[in-house]
């Protein structure tokens, strides 16, 4: 499916935001770190498309205001390019891990890895509870290289995103604030998504990123969502799960065309 670019105003979105959306997650065998903070494996292919501002690829994430604890943001995290001038005025943008208040892009590597626009990814988040209750999420950048230039990792600590928000979402194309605070639209085209309810090991997870089918024992008993090429009507997941995302504003992506 091929996403909408930003409009360019910076603005709250007017009802054709394009947002794929699973409502309520957690009451469906996907809560934020997994069931019984098992963790959580997202798999997807992105062509990014160029845009002045910032992009939303996912938000697991409250589905309205940002600040929704007291005035701080908890709870959510999402992975995608990030302007590198942290503001929505940018025109040259990083990958990055959107969580706990902050944008962090620095790879194992020491440094950020600029986004090509034009081309495809294919892209891997980990996410991963530990035994502390810290939580570290790990952000494959053009698999299957998984060199340190080409990975993001970072840890938060105990405390966060224990709290459930009002209104949980699995957001795709669009932040879930986007009416109350601004558009940060996909800009590109999207296919080839896998969401395991478990963490996957590194292994297996390359495994399930060069397949569009099943292909790993834990893969296939923990598979939450899969669909290899979404279309704006067709999007029940392809293995059996019958989870269907809907749409969550006026607005819906395009069939994409070469």
């Amino acid at each position: 499916m091929d996403f909408p670019s930003n409009n360019g105003t910076g603005q709250p979105a007017s009802g054709d935001a394009t947002v794929l959306q699973f409502l309520n997650p957690q009451l469906d065998g996907l809560p934020i770190w997994g069931p019984n903070g098992e963790g959580v494996t997202y798999i997807w292919k992105i062509r990014p498309r160029q845009q002045t501002g910032y992009y939303t690829t996912f938000f697991w994430a409250n589905n309205g205001n940002f600040l929704w604890k007291g005035g701080a943001p908890d709870t959510y995290y999402g992975a995608h390019p990030y302007p590198t001038v942290s503001n929505n005025t940018g025109t040259m943008h990083n990958w990055e891990i959107s969580i706990d208040g902050g944008d962090p892009v620095t790879t194992r590597a020491g440094g950020p890895l600029l986004v090509v626009k034009d081309r495809w990814f294919t892209q891997a988040l980990r996410v991963i509870k530990n035994a502390n209750s810290t939580k570290t999420l790990i952000y494959y950048l053009d698999l299957p290289d998984t060199s340190d230039g080409n990975v993001i990792e970072v840890t938060v600590g105990a405390n966060y995103g224990e709290m459930l928000p009002p209104q949980p979402a699995l957001t795709f194309g669009n932040a879930p604030w986007r009416i109350s605070f601004q558009d940060e639209r996909l800009s590109g085209v999207l296919r080839g998504i896998k969401i395991f309810n478990v963490v996957l090991s590194q292994a297996d997870t390359l495994a399930e990123a060069a397949s569009d089918t099943l292909v790993t024992t834990q893969g296939r008993a923990r598979i939450w969502y899969g669909k290899v090429n979404p279309t704006p009507d067709g999007l029940t997941c392809d293995h059996g799960t019958g989870r269907t995302p809907v749409w969550g504003d006026a607005g819906r992506a395009a069939l994409f065309a070469q």
